[in-house]
This record gives structure tokens, C-alpha cells and sequence, in this order.
């Protein structure tokens, strides 16, 4: 059943079990400039301006292979460890761009161990920040783009987490500044 309300506040939607139909249906909302659909279970009732459980965020995921350029000192539970990363793009100068930082994703182990690697990689500090060789390459996934005025890029990385480090890849093989442009211009 797909049912649309007319006027200036249409809302489209989809009641299916069928997969291949709830795909087309995000894949149409995502290209017609929507950040995804929201998908409900039809016992869950409707609060205007409130989710339930029932009620749950589908948004498309982009990954990019950055490049870690600092880490910062971690507070509360992660606390004497190395944890939110500072990302960049490679540059066609043969820099790096900074696009962003998160902490998300991290695992304990990964915690401990990206403590250790960028402790080895460290070329300098200052205050919680430790600045590091860029050679660690990571693999990070995140909800979209956007302008920033804070980053010289020009762009920020939406809700973005840590999938895993790339110990296969060099930071010459990191994802580029252009590459990360023309997403946002998708």
C-alpha cells in the first residue's frame, strides 16, 4: 500500500513486507533530497514529535578511508586512553584535509590498541591533543555531509564511527579531498 497526503506537508509511505519494495521506496526518498525514511511498527502510536521504540532512523551509510592526523586524550570511562580521532582526506598538495572527528565505534580493545599505535606515531602535543605521523589509515562510515566553516575543507563528516583501521592500506592510498567533494555534490 503506497499512500501519499496531499498539500504542503505530504508525508509518503509504504506499508509492505517485502523487501525489494521497502529498498525502492528509501532509494526514492534518498534521491528526492530525504536523509532516509523512518520505519514503524504499525502497533506503535503516533506522538507528534516523539519516537518510540517502535519507531527507528533508516539513512543511507557512505565509507570513506581517512587518515588519523591527532587523537585526544579520552575523559570519564575512557579515561588515560587515546580516543577521539582527528580524520583527513588526502590533499592533491600532498597534505591532508581535515574533515571531522569522532570517537564512536570504538571498541575497549581498540581503545587499547590505538592508544599504543598512536603513542608511536606521536610527533608532537599540545594540551589533550596528541598530533601523530599520518600514516594510520581508517575506515569510517557516516551519515552524510556538510558545510563547515570550522574545517578548512570546507566540509564535515555527519555522525561518522569507526569501522576498522586499514593496516592494508597507506596513507598515499587514503580516500581525496576531491573524491570526498564529489559526494557532496551527489
Amino acid at each position: 500500500m503506497l499512500d501519499a497526503v496531499a498539500g504542503p506537508l505530504a508525508v509518503r509511505r509504504l506499508a509492505t513486507g517485502d523487501p525489494a519494495a521497502a529498498g525502492a521506496f528509501f532509494d526514492r526518498a534518498v534521491a528526492d533530497g530525504q536523509e532516509g525514511v523512518v520505519v514503524k511498527s504499525l502497533e506503535a502510536p503516533y506522538a507528534a514529535g516523539r519516537r518510540g521504540a517502535g519507531w527507528v532512523k533508516v539513512k543511507p551509510r557512505h565509507t570513506l578511508d581517512l587518515v588519523v592526523l591527532a587523537v585526544e586524550w579520552g575523559s570519564g570511562r575512557r579515561s588515560g586512553t587515546l580516543s577521539n580521532i582527528h580524520l583527513g582526506a588526502r590533499d592533491p598538495d600532498g597534505g591532508f584535509v581535515m574533515l571531522g572527528k569522532t570517537f564512536k565505534g570504538m571498541t575497549d580493545e581498540m581503545l587499547a590498541w590505538q592508544t599504543q599505535r598512536f603513542l608511536e606515531l606521536e610527533t608532537s602535543r599540545a594540551a589533550h591533543v596528541v598530533h601523530v605521523r599520518p600514516e594510520q589509515v581508517v575506515e569510517i562510515a557516516f551519515d552524510g555531509l556538510q558545510r563547515s566553516t570550522r574545517y578548512p575543507g570546507g566540509l564535515a563528516l555527519r555522525f561518522a564511527r569507526v569501522l576498522r583501521y586499514r593496516d592494508d592500506k597507506t596513507a598515499a592510498e587514503a580516500d581525496t579531498i576531491e573524491a570526498v567533494r564529489a559526494m557532496a555534490r551527489v
